[in-house]
């Protein structure tokens, strides 16, 4: 947990600001999660930092949210549309 964590500050995904008074404060947890090996052995535990949205307020906690997430399906078609029109990316 510590290492991802850190690997987070290191990416600057997040700052760390003073806490303001009279606003409502977004929590977050720990999500764990195991990948496993086809043998049945562990290969690597994972740990992600998930902000529990489920505490703000429209309107006033936020106006409106976005995260650019590729999914690589999509850069696969990007990728091919590039080759077959012979454009560089």
């Amino acid at each position: 947990m510590m290492k991802e964590f850190e690997m987070l500050k290191e990416r600057g995904v997040f700052e760390l600001v003073p806490r303001p008074e009279g606003k409502n404060i977004v929590g977050f947890k720990w999500v764990y999660v195991v990948k496993w090996k086809k043998n049945g052995k562990v290969e690597r535990q994972k740990t992600r930092m998930v902000a529990k949205g489920f505490t703000q307020v429209i309107g006033k906690d936020y106006e409106e949210t976005y995260v650019s997430v590729a999914c690589l399906e999509s850069v696969r078609l990007l990728c091919a549309i590039a080759v077959s029109w012979k454009l560089r990316l």
